[in-house]
């Protein structure tokens, strides 16, 4: 029941590309999400696919062992690599990332944190708006099925939650 509300609330305050305002939010979700490939996955992981071929990252840090998600990577993006240490994209759940030691002062300006079930449940979906709210976040976006992190420097702090 609570991922049904949750769903509804979302697709009643989420926009399109047309309610972006930030140009870096407006070319990744035009250019990355919106972008017609043929990926026959699982919504995340298309999202991931897509987002490590669109900022070109080369390093991943896996939250959790999950041997499906790094077959899935070794398979369509071949010269992506595993680490424990900070990485160019970071990939888990919110529980992950919260139980993790990761200092986000250290995380890179262009690092991105993708968020597996951001409303799977209340506790999940409370984890995440306490990660909206850290002084070092920057850029969230809200697609439902997971949420984005960015640290960028350069930006103001903006949520923005958009329809894929």
């Amino acid at each position: 029941m609570f991922r049904f509300i949750s769903l509804i609330k979302f697709n009643l305050s989420a926009t399109n590309q047309h309610g972006v305002h930030s140009p870096f939010v407006y070319d990744y979700v035009t250019k990355c999400l919106y972008k017609k490939e043929f990926l026959n996955l699982p919504i995340v992981s298309r999202i991931l696919v897509k987002s490590i071929i669109y900022f070109k990252y080369k390093s991943i840090r896996l939250l959790s062992s999950n041997e499906t998600i790094q077959h899935l990577l070794i398979s369509n993006c071949p010269e992506i690599t595993f680490t424990n240490l900070n990485a160019d994209i970071i990939f888990g759940s919110t529980a992950n990332f919260l139980s993790e030691d990761i200092n986000m002062k250290e995380l890179q300006n262009d690092t991105m944190v993708l968020l597996d079930g951001i409303y799977r449940d209340k506790i999940s979906s409370d984890n995440w708006k306490k990660l909206k709210k850290l002084e070092h976040v920057r850029v969230t976006i809200d697609l439902y099925y997971c949420g984005l992190l960015f640290f960028r420097k350069e930006q103001v702090k903006e949520h923005f939650k958009i329809r894929i």
